[in-house]
């Protein structure tokens, strides 16, 4: 599956694809919403799930790639937290 084909896909199709390909890489918390990253094939996805609803509010493709650099960054504070 090409970056191309999973955008035109459904919300629901999207969803299937990163259960059967998909590798859930990490998680970041703001605020009422948990931010996940996954990775499929030779891409990355975001998805962002509402705590209050309980929903997904979105999926996108990560074009810029510097938007990973937010959760190394989150990432690397919780690691610092749990070590002190």
């Amino acid at each position: 599956m090409t970056r191309e084909e999973f955008i035109q896909m459904s919300l629901a199709e999207q969803g299937m694809a990163l259960i059967n390909d998909g590798k859930h890489l990490t998680q970041v918390q703001k605020g009422n919403q948990l931010m996940n990253l996954y990775s499929v094939h030779d891409f990355f996805v975001e998805v962002i799930y509402s705590v209050l609803s309980e929903k997904i509010d979105k999926i996108e493709v990560i074009s810029d790639l510097s938007r990973i650099d937010h959760y190394i960054e989150e990432n690397q504070k919780q690691e610092k937290l749990h070590l002190n």
